[in-house]
């Protein structure tokens, strides 16, 4: 068989060889048009990818490979009329392998299948294959929907020129997405973008760190279809298209094809059955709407296309022509593929005879398939099969085409939803009509399936039983659903384990994940391309409680974690899945002042569902504890299926206070009203009420406050609680209180559990407290064992209620024993004195404590009977449902039913008294609850020697791993504490073993507590003598000592050195006493105490002696002594009583208050509002005064009535009755007139309106809105606020308040207002005042234009600024607060860049009113008024009309054309800016107007809020409308760089001569631009030369020349300027020329100095040589400067040649010095020629700029045209690479960079280190650290290096990167130590940041490196650095010691006269100083450089600089003193 398949395949290979040999000449291929793109396909595989063997060679050793095989017995198959070898068909090297979508394999620009999934408002988001997810914007989706949301956000933002939306005839939204979509429509998509968020950082050890990826899509046509060839198209292709526009007979589409000559129509009759069957709402397609469209015909030429969307149609629609190009394949295209080979992942396909492709496993409907047969059997190769293509992936990594098979996949149809996305009736009816066809067409009899009876999914639901059916790789697991077999899920990986763990390694036979293996699993997703539904198997994720927002309910109890606070109140995470918010109102019960402080982030919080919103799928949540913690029924709507039923009990919160009650708030939304006459409920507050009706279908509740007090809690759940002895018995009369019962658990609610007793013939209700006697842990802990069917075999009945049929049971040992002692008295009226009973704690008070006693009885024990030590509350001893003994005191028999008093006292509540309980009962019950009935094994390692190792070791104990212990668990861990480690803490070391002794073990948390003691761990004793005499001591009851080791909640472990330090354990707590013990017991403390148990398998038990009993008999008045009262009539301080009158010594006067002393031992206090029965009219300096007047002064004893008592540390008012020390009490007293029913004002009770008299306290400073207030004191304990507004109208008195409110001042007040929940008392002036100050404005009214008023700013917006003003108002309520509104126009008479930059909020200004408010207005309660800061408005008298700069622009009638205006931008589109010129003004300048070059970005140039200056150009009053214009050229006086202002075109002169620069030279002549104009001429050819031949402009001159030019014609109209340069023009005015570049040498840089070489003789041979050594140092830096450009890439601003980002930055170079003393005149004006041609290349390249700018590149094309014109330039390619940057592009503009560098000439050295300093900003910007370094790197080794480092640290100093450019600077020195630039300029840089230190000692390193030669240029460089950057007096010393040493360098004395000018000007202070004693240094420095010997053209040069100076700055009398000492000089030469 074999062989003949070779000869036949030989055969065929021969005569195929033979056709393509024997090609005839001429004629037609021999080859079919499929075999030949098959040949023209291998040719090209062959030439691109082989190495030298052919596809032939290939295959033929592939066949020889296949000859040593088992021979096949498989059998080609037959696909039409070919005939197919399969085995031929198996080339692993041409096939291509299965590809699997993921979001790796995800690549940017690939086209992929989706499906709509959820339509939002702005956004599409679209289900991908593999359960991925993508969205798409809103802009994304069509250019004609762009095109739409564009002119909608126009509108929005243009209110003038409002443009309407076109959208068509729809009343609906024109842009709702819901209209043009649905969900479940297939689309194809283009990946736009995919970005990945780490959210977690982490990527410890067994953790991952956790990230989210959006994937942006984009359903554009233009993107989906850019790459199909136009000869593709053919019928039965499938294209994306958008509906263009709408015509009579149908659709005009947009394809996006590229050839703009195809175009698409759709019939009308085409869409009505998509219409019909997707979106029968819908009558017609609407524009923008996207489809997928088939091709139905195409015209001849290709240039028509007619489409069709007919369901049938698209869903069978395939190519009928084979694609060209791979390109052409689009995903959704239904194609017919041959199954080339199998793979266990999935199958490899071919379509249309050359394109391969694959199918995952999902794809092809075999997730369970397990291999590669089960995929063959269905697929076998060589079979045609009918696929759609999914993904097309045509990048350079690869070729990438999926396909899929699935049903719906290929009807093209969706798939009926299985969890969230719900699609439409008509959509799931036609989908299961599909799948029915599908089914029943299906040719795999054994695969059919009912697709239409799919088991719908709930998002959420939790799947109890899964089967892994198949591992697919590594990607995660399928499962098979056990309910149901037509579901497939699928597991990631990731949701495999927690997002802690480590993730697993999948395998088909092993691991936890293997083929077989069950889990629980969570439906969390759903792909609806491959229809599988994606699970969870986290456990927690599977096992969440709140997983969707369907399984939240109102008032569920929430365990949360703090997301996030800010201040409307908290986000808490509920679970993976869910969050909640908190409002701030629900936060507490209480108003917490800073909330922050407790809601810190991650922090775990309880809280409660308070409301659910499923419109916005958001959760409202409450924190609040009497919410949280209530166990009262819930109200969550007005049914009673909703809990409102009549008579419940329940939780509610006040919402507001109405008239006749108030309305509360119950869950989700519910309300009701609250029948109440209480007048103490406030907004925010919780309460229990009580339902009395309900009305649902009115939606109203009413419910009371009306319940009883008295009622116990169990009562209240009771009543409330749905009944639940329903099915139980009732007659009550079975039982008796005190009775002994049993009973079983039926129900187990909150608080209590329903008992079932006597078998089922009564139910009982068993409260949680009773469960036991004890509290806290262990209570919980025995609560936790209470569940349903638990059997009771003793209960106590403690109580019954016959009215309600209910009793009320007790399982408290305890009452059990008092029970079976027949000690328990059910009738209060069988209670005596002397009695001791056992009892419980019903209820805690400040004043003592509520018993209760079975039979509802009730007894109060107060605070002082609580505990034989001072007890300050209850709650520090006691807590409710606590076990009581208590001993009757007293009982009141007047009283019906006796009053009971009794005492808790050890002393006299014994026990043993109650004739049932022993004291060791507490314990033993303790233990036995704790340990259980038999004990722990475990518990016998107490007290054994073992060995520990050190883990960690922390201040407060060691953590250990003590060694393996057979009877207690392998992962135990132990715990040392810092009491029992603090012997051998040193020896405590992480890994060091030592020897230990166990003193506790928690068997159910695996810790054990040890000790290092060497008293414990050295004990000798056997474990058996020691247990031996442990029992012997328990039997004889032998007392022992005990040593504590440690202190815990409930109990103490203890050692008994005794008994050979054997480890016991003792109580903490007792009956009567449940206090925390750690202030009662101390590490090694010692006690006294009895064993009184010693079990195996248990604690050794301890009974302590109780602590030394205080005396019985007590003092009999138990009254507090005083010491030397001062009133000899007082003996105890119980004396001091309310209204007692007595005697005190005044300490001393602080504040407002007088401290006094009543005794040695007792202080009081006389506040100064209890001085006087009426105000004083008085006017004082300060309290003291005041305290004067009433005779209160230092040292005198004065008479005064006791008021009262408060806490010295709380000031908090105290009960006289209250138990205090002396010491921290402070007596409360007065001098007024007092009775004890008196009631002092406070905020609870003052009411508005109320008169009160006070005295001013002090002033409050406000913060922000918060004004400053004016505290006045009213009472001892209440303090007024009167706002600073509302007490004054003079600014004087707002500005100084405590001048005109001196503390203690009297003064006369209303209450204005009573803000109870800040307990603040507002008050407003009254009747007597403060002498001298102005009441406030008495109405609106008075508020007229032109009035000064006091405003306080609280807002400030761009464009305004808001303030409060107030007015008085009506008796008893709030001065009325006006807002003021200012406008950025009205703040000064001079507008300015930030008009409002001097304000903040809470600031007091003084402003005038401009417009009034109205009546209607102040009526309304909302006044608002408007005001203005001019100076011209507030003192009209003082400001001129020259001072106004810019006047008040109103109506456009108050501005004229021509008129220079200023004014802000409102707002800037592409047409043009509208700029606010006043309030009510607006201008609008377009954008030809806006520039005189071209701005790239208009909205950028010009932002909202810039400030402009523009002209009028045209004013149409009546229609209000301004035309502007911004262009300099029109605007004009604007400065130029040299400070001089520029001229506009009509203010040039025919005939003038200008200076300036040639910008750009062409053939027909040059342009140069004026210095001092804003326009450029043109000077043509003829008007360069006089000679008659014609001239070549470009061999004259060069770009950045500067020329004179001759003004030859101004043509304002069309805004031009002609110019000549000819030589004749200039020949009458040739002295000018040499004047005027003269003067411009002279100003080229530092001053030129004169010398004359006859004054060689006067220096010194010292001085010659430095002068020497000056000029080649000056020559040498100025060759460096030359060389270093500061050079910059910024995106933003564009290019700066320069690097000057600031003209401060470009002063900031130290000035050099050129000249020498032996130097002439000429010779200053070579250097300064030749300093000129060293800067040329800077001017070319700055005038290129220009010239650029002028003609805007805006494409990589015209930089490449560019470019190649000027190689060489590196500014064309710097703009070259800014261009990509402004693109995002880094990459590219890294390329540009390269290839500059390759391109420059390598002699243009400074135009290639250009490029690198540009390429170094790049990598500094945009690159890491590692880029910039290695490019730093390569430009040290190409360009200079000590350039390279200069420049770099100037990129840092730049990027603010202070520390890298020190570094930078520091390699610089060590490398070119003698160079002075590299010291100067890192002086530079530590001056301006402010390292004055390490610039002045850098000066002395530089000295002690630099060449002797270089000290002077050093020093005086660094002397400029000081006056510019440290300190001018310092510069000055510099600049003084060194003309000391060299007296004759006239350069020098230019400097430092330079610097002093500078100096002065720089400060402003020849502004300000007007005398001109600001110059005197100036002058002086003059008169002494011009009073030494220097030749005669040096002093020429110095009395001409002195004079100049004195023309700018001085006066007459100053230049004739010039003058004078010139002629002076003159004539000293001639004598």
């Amino acid at each position: 068989m074999a062989g003949k398949r070779e000869k036949s395949a030989t055969k065929a290979s021969s005569k195929k060889a033979s056709e393509i040999t024997d090609f005839p000449r001429g004629g037609s291929s021999g080859l079919t048009p499929l075999e030949f793109r098959e040949v023209a396909r291998q040719a090209e595989q062959e030439v691109l990818f082989s190495d030298g063997v052919t596809a032939g060679d290939r295959a033929e050793k592939k066949r020889r490979r296949r000859d040593g095989d088992k021979p096949s017995k498989k059998k080609s198959k037959k696909t039409g009329n070919t005939e197919i070898d399969p085995e031929l068909l198996v080339d692993d090297e041409r096939v291509s392998a299965v590809e699997s979508i993921t979001l790796r394999t995800l690549a940017k620009g690939a086209l992929v299948l989706g499906c709509i999934a959820a339509i939002g408002e702005l956004e599409l988001r679209v289900s991908l294959p593999n359960g991925l997810l993508g969205v798409v914007p809103i802009t994304s989706i069509s250019p004609e929907l762009t095109t739409l949301v564009e002119k909608a956000a126009e509108a929005a933002e243009d209110s003038e020129d409002a443009m309407e939306v076109d959208g068509g005839n729809d009343n609906d939204d024109p842009l709702d997405l819901k209209t043009r979509f649905y969900v479940g429509q297939y689309v194809k998509c283009a990946v736009a973008d995919i970005s990945s968020k780490q959210t977690a950082g982490t990527t410890k050890k067994g953790k991952r760190a956790k990230s989210s990826t959006r994937v942006e899509l984009t359903l554009m046509p233009e993107e989906i279809n850019s790459r199909i060839d136009t000869d593709d198209i053919c019928e039965g292709m499938l294209l994306t298209a958008s509906v263009k526009s709408v015509e009579d007979r149908g659709y005009v589409l947009n394809t996006g094809i590229p050839s703009s000559k195809v175009t698409a129509f759709l019939p009308t009759s085409e869409a009505q059955a998509w219409l019909s069957r997707w979106m029968p709402q819908a009558e017609e397609l609407r524009p923008g709407q996207l489809i997928e469209a088939a091709v139905s015909s195409v015209s001849d030429d290709r240039r028509s296309l007619r489409m069709t969307i007919d369901p049938e149609a698209v869903s069978q629609a395939t190519p009928k022509d084979t694609y060209k190009t791979m390109a052409s394949a689009q995903p959704g295209q239904l194609v017919s593929a041959t199954v080339m080979k199998a793979w266990d992942r999935g199958l490899s396909l071919r379509f249309m005879g050359f394109y391969d492709c694959s199918a995952d496993l999902n794809a092809l409907d075999l997730a369970a398939a397990r291999s590669k047969s089960e995929v063959e059997k269905k697929y076998p190769l060589g079979k045609s099969v009918l696929v759609r293509i999914l993904y097309v992936s045509l990048t350079a990594a690869g070729k990438i085409i999926t396909v899929s098979a699935m049903p719906h996949i290929r009807a093209f149809k969706p798939r009926p939803a299985l969890t969230g996305y719900e699609l439409p009736a008509a959509a799931r009816l036609a989908s299961e009509k599909a799948y029915a066809d599908l089914t029943a067409a299906d040719s795999d009899a054994g695969s059919k399936q009912d697709y239409g009876k799919l088991w719908p999914i709930p998002y959420g639901t939790v799947l109890d039983d899964c089967i892994v059916s198949n591992v697919v790789g590594t990607a995660g697991v399928s499962l098979k659903i056990s309910t149901t077999k037509a579901v497939t899920a699928f597991a990631r990986t990731t949701q495999l384990v927690e997002e802690n763990e480590e993730l697993p390694v999948l395998n088909k036979h092993s691991g936890g994940f293997h083929i077989g293996t069950r889990h629980r699993a969570r439906v969390i997703s759903y792909d609806a391309i491959g229809a599988v539904v994606g699970v969870t198997l986290r456990p927690s994720v599977v096992d969440e409680q709140f997983f969707k927002l369907e399984d939240m309910y109102p008032g569920a109890q929430i365990d949360g974690k703090i997301k996030s606070f800010n201040d409307n109140g908290v986000e808490v995470t509920i679970s993976s899945n869910l969050h909640g918010f908190i409002h701030k109102k629900h936060l507490s019960d209480i108003a917490l002042k800073h909330p922050e402080l407790q809601f810190t982030v991650g922090k775990q919080l309880s809280c409660r569902v308070l409301k659910i919103i499923q419109e916005q799928s958001s959760i409202l949540l409450t924190s609040r504890k009497s919410l949280v913690q209530s166990k009262l029924p819930i109200v969550c709507g007005f049914s009673e299926a909703e809990g409102a039923v009549p008579g419940v009990i329940t939780q509610a919160v006040v919402d507001r206070i109405v008239d006749g009650g108030a309305v509360v708030n119950f869950y989700q939304g519910a309300n009701g009203l609250l029948l109440t006459t209480s007048k103490r409920l406030e907004p925010g507050k919780s309460l229990k009420c009580r339902i009395l009706s309900c009305d649902s279908e009115r939606r109203r509740i009413r419910a009371s406050d009306n319940i009883d007090p008295n009622v116990s809690l169990e009562e209240l759940l009771s009543q409330s609680a749905p009944s639940q002895f329903a099915n139980l018995g009732t007659d009550v009369s079975q039982v008796s209180v005190g009775d002994i019962v049993s009973g079983t658990v039926v129900h187990v609610g909150v608080n209590s559990a329903l008992m079932s007793l006597k078998g089922g013939s009564l139910g009982a209700s068993l409260p949680a407290g009773h469960y036991s006697d004890h509290c806290g842990a262990i209570a919980d802990k025995i609560a936790a064992r209470v569940t349903v069917n638990t059997r009771f075999e003793e209960l106590v009945v403690i109580g019954i209620n016959a009215e309600r049929k209910r009793v009320i049971v007790s399982a408290k040992p305890a009452l059990i024993k008092a029970a079976k002692a027949n000690r328990i008295i059910a009738d209060a009226r069988n209670i005596t004195v002397g009695k001791t009973l056992v009892g419980w704690v019903k209820k805690l008070t400040s004043f003592g404590a509520f018993i209760s006693f079975p039979g509802s009885v009730s007894a109060l024990a107060p605070l002082e009977m609580l505990s034989d030590r001072y007890v300050s509350l209850p709650e520090d001893l006691l807590q409710a449902d606590q076990t009581v003994v208590a001993h009757v005191v007293a009982v009141d028999e007047s009283i019906d039913g006796g009053k009971i008093r009794v005492s808790l006292q050890r002393s006299v509540a014994d026990v043993a008294a109650t004739d049932c309980l022993d004291p060791k009962d507490f314990m033993l019950d303790y233990f036995k609850e704790l340990e259980g009935p038999a004990g722990s094994t475990a518990l016998s390692v107490i007290g054994r020697q073992t060995t520990v190792t050190v883990k960690q070791k922390h201040p407060y104990g060691v953590v250990v791993a003590p060694e393996r212990m057979e009877v207690v668990s392998a992962d135990v861990s132990g715990f040392v504490t810092a009491d029992q480690a603090k012997e051998r803490i040193d020896e405590c070391k992480a890994g060091a073993v030592l020897s230990a002794c166990i003193l506790d073990i928690d068997p159910e948390k695996n810790i054990v507590d040890c000790s290092l003691r060497s008293a414990l761990v050295s004990k000798k004793s056997k474990k058996a003598r020691s247990q031996k005499d442990m029992e012997s001591a328990v039997r004889k009851q032998k007392e022992t000592s005990v040593v504590v080791e440690v202190v815990k909640e409930d109990y103490l472990v203890l050692s008994m050195p005794e008994l050979d330090h054997a480890i016991g354990f003792a109580m903490t707590k007792s009956y009567n006493d449940c206090s925390k013990p750690f202030m009662r017991f101390k590490v090694g403390q010692r006690l006294l105490g009895t064993p009184v148990r010693a079990e195996a398998n248990k604690r050794t038990l301890v009974m302590l002696r109780p602590e030394p009993e205080a005396s019985s008999k007590k003092s009999a008045d138990n009254k507090r002594p005083v010491k030397q009262p001062v009133d000899s009539g007082i003996a105890f301080f119980e004396d001091y009583q309310p209204g007692l009158a007595t005697r005190a010594k005044v300490a001393s006067i602080k504040g407002t208050q007088a401290n006094l002393d009543l005794a040695a031992n007792v202080k009081g206090r006389l506040h100064i509002t209890e001085l006087f029965d009426e105000l004083p009219s008085a006017t004082v300096k300060s309290p003291t005064d005041m305290f004067a007047l009433a005779g209160v002064r230092v040292g005198d004893v004065i008479d005064v009535k006791v008021l009262g008592l408060h806490d010295a540390k709380v000031y908090k008012f105290l009960p006289i009755t209250h138990r205090m020390s002396p010491l921290k009490t402070v007596i409360e007293t007065t001098m007024r007139s007092f009775k004890t029913d008196d009631k002092i004002a406070s905020w609870k009770n003052v009411k508005p309106g109320q008169v009160l008299s006070g005295f001013v306290k002090g002033i409050q400073e406000g913060s922000g809105s918060e004004g400053t207030t004016v505290q006045v004191s009213l009472t001892v304990s209440l303090i007024g606020h009167l706002p600073l507004l509302a007490a004054t109208r003079s600014i004087d008195v707002a500005k100084h308040p405590a001048r005109f409110f001196v503390p203690g001042s009297p003064i006369e007040v209303q209450v204005a207002g009573v803000d109870k929940r800040n307990k603040v008392v507002q008050l407003a002036p009254h009747g007597r005042y403060i002498p001298g100050v102005e009441l406030p404005f008495a109405s609106v009214s008075e508020l007229v234009p032109g009035l000064r008023v006091i405003a306080q700013v609280t807002n400030i917006a761009p464009s305004v600024m808001f303030t409060n003003l107030c007015v008085a108002s009506a008796a008893g309520k709030s001065p009325m607060r006006i807002q003021g509104k200012i406008d950025i126009f009205d703040v000064a008479d001079k507008l300015s860049e930030q008009p409002f930059a001097g304000f903040k909020r809470g600031q007091l200004i003084e402003a005038a009113v401009i417009q009034g408010a109205s009546n209607s207005e102040s009526d309304s309660g909302a006044v608002k008024i408007r005001l203005s800061l001019r100076p011209s408005v507030l003192c009209q008298d003082a400001v001129s009309s020259q001072d106004i700069v810019d006047p008040v622009i109103d109506t456009p009638a108050d501005v004229s054309v021509g008129q220079v205006v200023r004014g802000y931008v409102k707002q800037t589109s592409e047409a043009g800016c509208f700029i606010s010129l006043g309030r009510t003004v607006t201008g609008r300048a377009f954008i030809s107007e806006l520039s005189d070059e071209y701005i790239r970005d208009v909205k950028g140039a010009f932002p909202a809020g810039k400030f402009v200056t523009a002209i009028v150009t045209a004013v149409d009053a009546g229609q209000n409308r301004v035309s502007l214009s911004l262009r300099p050229s029109r605007v004009g006086a604007a400065a130029g760089p040299d400070g001089e202002r520029k001229r506009r075109l009509d203010q040039i002169a025919v005939g003038e001569t200008l200076k300036g620069t040639i910008t750009r030279i062409e053939d027909y002549g040059v342009f140069v631009r004026p210095d001092d104009a804003f326009t450029t001429g043109l000077c043509y050819v003829r008007e360069i030369a006089d000679s008659d031949v014609p001239v070549d402009p470009r061999a004259l001159y060069e770009i950045g020349d500067r020329v004179l030019a001759k003004v030859l014609k101004v043509d304002e109209e069309n805004g031009k300027l002609a110019l000549g340069l000819k030589s004749s023009y200039f020949a009458e005015g040739s002295d000018e020329e040499s004047d005027a570049e003269e003067s411009d040498a002279e100003a080229s840089g530092s001053e030129a100095s004169d010398t004359d070489p006859s004054d060689n003789d006067e220096a010194t041979d010292g001085e010659a040589s430095e002068d020497n050594e000056s000029e080649d140092s000056d020559s040498e830096d100025e060759e460096e400067d030359a060389e270093v450009s500061n050079l910059a890439l910024a995106v933003s601003e564009g290019f700066h040649w320069n690097d000057n980002n600031s003209d401060d930055e470009a002063g900031d170079q130290p000035q050099e010095s050129d000249s020498d003393s032996d130097a002439s005149d000429e010779e200053a004006q070579s250097k300064s020629k030749k300093s000129g041609k060293r800067s040329k290349l800077q001017k070319v390249t700055q005038d290129i700029t220009a010239d650029l700018s002028e003609q805007a590149p805006k494409s990589a094309n015209d930089f490449e045209r560019l470019v190649m014109g000027s190689p060489d330039s590196s500014f064309v390619w710097i703009q070259f690479m800014t261009y990509y940057l402004s693109q995002s592009e880094i990459d590219q503009a890294r390329e540009v960079a390269e290839r500059a560098l390759k391109t420059i000439s390598p002699r243009e050295e400074q135009e290639k280190m250009n490029v690198w300093v540009a390429l170094l900003n790049l990598e500094q910007h945009f690159g890491s650290n590692e880029t910039l370094d290695n490019t730093l790197k390569r430009a040290l080794q190409y360009m200079n290096p000590k350039h390279v480092y200069l420049q770099m640290a100037k990129i840092y100093e730049r990027a603010d990167q202070i520390a890298d450019a020190e570094r930078m600077h520091k390699i610089a020195i060590s490398k070119f130590s003698e160079s002075c630039k590299v010291w100067v300029l890192y002086g530079l840089l530590c001056l301006k940041n402010d390292k004055i230190v390490e610039s002045r000692d850098l000066l002395a390193r530089a000295l002690r490196s630099l060449p002797k030669r270089k000290h002077v240029k050093a020093i005086t460089q660094f002397g400029q650095m000081e006056f510019k950057h440290g300190e001018p007096e310092r510069g000055r010393t510099v600049f003084e010691g060194v003309l000391g040493t060299y007296p004759k360098r006239v350069d020098l004395w230019s400097v430092y006269l330079d610097m002093e000018i500078t100096l002065v000007t720089r400060q402003g202070l020849d502004e300000v100083d007007s005398s001109g004693q600001c110059w005197e240094h100036t002058r002086k420095l003059f008169e002494r450089v011009t009073s030494m010997k220097h030749s005669s053209k040096k002093m020429k040069f110095l009395f001409k600089r002195w004079l100049k100076f004195e023309k700018d700055h001085g006066s007459e009398a100053t230049i004739e003193h010039v003058k004078q000492r010139a002629r002076e000089y003159v004539n000293s030469l001639g004598a």
